[in-house]
C-alpha cells in the first residue's frame, strides 16, 4: 500500500524534471530557491512571539515562521526532483532542524496564554508541520540523515501524538473536533494522514475518530456545496479534506470512499463558480479576490466527477506558498490527459447560503444574502461585485489585516468585516449589524433576477428594503425599494478601488458605467484605506433630493 502512490518512485520525479509540462512549475520553484537558499533561517524570537498578547501584532512573528516552512517546501521539492544536487538536501536538514528546534509549531494567535509552559497545542499549523515532516520522512527514507530522521519521529510524537492520543474515551482533544470550518478538515486531515503514514494501524483504530470529525466538516457546507467562509477557505480547508480523503479511501482499499457523496460532489464544483472574470474570483468574507486555481487538485476532481468539474484556463505553475504536501499533491494529480478551456458562462444560485453568480462573456457577478453570523463573517448581507476583463471594478475586498483585534469584540470597527467597506445601503446613518438575527429575508432567484429584502440586517425587522438585481447579457441593474418608517435617512453605497469619474447621471470606473436619475439622487465619493495593504477605497455614495422610495442603477 503506498498511500503517495507514483510519488514513491524515482520515476515519477524524473518525469517532473524533464517533462516540458512541468516547465512552469520547475521555474517558479527554480526561483523562489534562489529567493531563499541564500537567506539564513530566520530567527524566532521571544520579543516576536509574545507581540500578539501585548500589541495584537501577527505578522512579526508569522513571517518568518512562514519563510521556514517556504524553505522547508522548496527544499524538499527540489531534493525530490534534482536528487543528485547535494545542496537541496543539505539546506532541507538544515530547516528540520530548526523546526524541530521551535519552541511550538503553534501560532501565537492560537496558543492561548503566555502564563504557561504549554509547547505542544496542536492548531492548525502545527497539524501542517507534523504532516509535511511526516511525508518527507517518508518520502526521503534513508537519504536523511539519522539524528533527522529520529527527530522527525520525536517531535511528531511529542507535539501531535501524545497529545492527541491524550485524551478520554470520548472526549475530544479540542473544539475544531467536532467544529463546521476548515479548521476541522485541516487540524483533523493532517493529524490523520500523518498518523497513516507513521502509525498505520494506530490510524485504523481512530478511523471513527476521523470520520466523526470530517462529517462535522461536512456539515459546515449546504447541500449547495457553497464554502461562506469564502473561495480562499474552500482552496484551504477542503483542499485539505481532499489529502485526506484519498488517503483514507487507499487506507481502506475502497471501503471508505467519501467522493460517493452527493455533498462532496457538490463541494467539489463550488470553486469554479467563484471565478467571475480572468483570474477574479469572489471574495465575500475573509477571502481573497485574486484567484488560485491548484490544477493539480483541479484533475484530481476531473477525475472523480468528469461531467460536473471544468478546468480554468491557467498554466500549471508552483505557487509560492506553505505548504509542501499542498504542491506535492500538485505536482503529484496533475496530468497531461486534460487541455484548459474558458469557463463557460453560467447562472448559478444557492439557496443555502443565498449566493447568486452570473457569468457571461461580458462581466462577472455575484451578490449574497445570509446572515451576519456567517464563518470569517463580514456585515455584507445583500453586498455585491461585479467584475470585467479580470478585475473587480464593484470590489468586495475581502480579508483586512489580521491582528488579535480582528477577531476579538473589535472586529466591526475596521474597515474591511464592516458594512461600511461593502455595497450595501446604510439607512438612518447605521451599518449593518453583526448576529445571526441580523439576515436576510426572502431570497429567490429566477431567470437572471436575484431579490432580497435587507431590513432586518440593519434591526428594522418591521420593515422593509428589497434589493433587485436583474442581470441580463451585457449589463446588471439594481433596484432598491425602501419601505421605512417616515422620515428614515437612506445612502446608497457602491464601493470600488478604481478612481471614480462623475458626470450628470453616470460614474465612470474604467470600462464600468454606473447610470443613475441625477433628479433624484445626488452623489458624492470619499475614500478610506484598506488595512491589509494601504490600498485606497473609493466610496461612492448617493443620496435622494426628495421623497424618492426607489433606487434604480444600471451597470454595465
Amino acid at each position: 500500500m503506498q498511500l503517495l502512490g507514483r510519488a514513491m518512485t524515482p520515476e515519477f520525479w524524473q518525469e517532473v524534471r524533464n517533462k516540458d509540462c512541468y516547465a512552469d512549475y520547475r521555474k517558479n520553484l527554480s526561483d523562489m530557491w534562489d529567493t531563499y537558499s541564500s537567506s539564513p533561517i530566520p530567527l524566532l524570537p521571544y520579543s516576536a512571539f509574545k507581540l500578539f498578547f501585548t500589541t495584537g501584532d501577527r505578522d512579526t512573528y508569522e513571517k518568518p515562521y512562514f519563510d521556514r516552512r517556504r524553505m522547508l517546501d522548496c527544499a524538499a521539492l527540489m531534493s525530490l526532483i534534482y536528487p543528485d544536487e547535494p545542496a537541496y538536501l543539505d539546506r532541507l536538514m538544515d530547516v528540520i532542524y530548526a523546526i524541530c528546534d521551535e519552541y511550538t509549531w503553534c501560532l501565537p494567535a492560537h496558543q492561548g496564554t503566555l502564563e504557561k509552559n504549554n509547547n505542544a497545542v496542536i492548531d492548525l499549523f502545527a497539524s501542517e508541520t507534523g504532516l509535511y515532516l511526516a511525508e518527507i520522512y517518508t518520502l526521503f527514507g534513508d537519504r536523511l540523515e539519522p539524528l533527522i530522521r529520529d527527530r522527525i519521529l520525536v517531535e511528531i510524537d511529542r507535539r501531535i501524538f501524545t497529545p492527541f492520543l491524550s485524551t478520554k474515551p470520548y472526549e475530544h482533544y479540542s473544539w475544531w473536533e467536532t467544529g463546521t470550518s476548515n479548521w476541522t478538515a485541516v487540524c483533523m486531515g493532517s493529524v490523520a494522514c500523518t498518523f497513516m503514514h507513521l502509525r498505520p494501524d494506530t490510524a485504523r483504530a481512530l478511523i471513527p475518530r476521523f470520520e466523526a470529525a470530517m462529517a462535522c466538516f461536512l456539515q459546515g457546507y449546504g447541500n449547495d456545496g457553497v464554502c461562506e467562509e469564502g473561495g480562499s477557505y474552500w482552496n484551504y480547508g477542503f483542499g485539505f479534506f481532499l489529502l485526506y480523503a484519498d488517503m483514507i479511501r487507499t487506507l481502506t482499499e475502497g471501503e471508505i470512499d467519501h467522493f460517493k457523496s452527493p455533498k462532496v460532489r457538490a463541494i467539489a464544483t463550488f470553486y469554479q463558480k467563484t471565478l467571475l472574470s480572468g483570474n477574479s474570483c469572489i471574495s465575500f468574507a475573509d477571502a481573497n479576490a485574486e484567484g488560485a486555481v491548484n490544477l493539480g487538485r483541479t484533475h484530481y476532481l476531473m477525475r472523480e466527477y468528469p461531467d460536473e468539474v471544468v478546468m480554468p484556463n491557467v498554466p500549471f505553475t508552483y505557487t509560492e506558498t506553505a505548504k509542501f504536501s499542498v504542491h506535492l499533491r500538485s505536482a503529484l494529480w496533475f496530468s497531461e490527459e486534460f487541455t484548459v478551456s474558458e469557463l463557460p458562462d453560467c447562472e448559478f444560485y444557492a439557496p443555502d447560503a443565498a449566493w447568486f453568480v452570473k457569468r457571461t462573456a461580458s462581466y462577472g457577478f455575484a451578490a449574497k444574502g445570509g446572515h451576519n453570523q456567517e464563518p470569517h463573517n463580514h456585515n455584507d448581507v445583500g453586498s455585491f461585485i461585479l467584475a470585467k476583463n479580470g478585475r473587480q471594478l464593484i470590489c468586495d475586498l475581502g480579508f483586512g489585516l489580521y491582528t488579535r483585534q480582528y477577531f476579538r469584540e473589535e472586529r466591526y470597527n475596521i474597515f474591511e468585516p464592516s458594512s461600511r467597506s461593502h455595497s450595501v445601503p446604510i439607512v438612518d446613518g447605521r451599518y449593518q449589524y453583526a448576529g445571526k438575527q441580523f439576515r436576510a429575508r426572502n431570497a429567490s432567484a429566477e431567470n437572471g433576477t436575484f431579490s432580497l429584502d435587507l431590513a432586518a440586517a440593519y434591526n428594522r425587522p418591521d420593515e422593509r428594503i428589497l434589493r433587485t438585481f436583474t442581470c441580463d447579457e451585457d449589463s446588471v441593474t439594481l433596484t432598491d425599494t425602501f419601505d421605512l418608517k417616515e422620515g428614515a435617512a437612506v445612502t446608497e453605497r457602491i464601493v470600488t478601488k478604481f478612481k471614480p469619474v462623475c458626470t450628470e447621471g453616470k460614474v465612470t470606473m474604467e470600462e464600468l458605467t454606473l447610470t443613475y436619475d441625477p433628479t433624484l439622487w445626488d452623489c458624492f465619493v470619499s475614500t478610506e484605506q484598506a488595512t491589509k495593504d494601504g490600498a485606497l477605497c473609493y466610496l461612492i455614495d448617493f443620496t435622494p433630493k426628495g421623497d424618492t422610495t426607489t433606487f434604480v442603477c444600471r451597470m454595465a
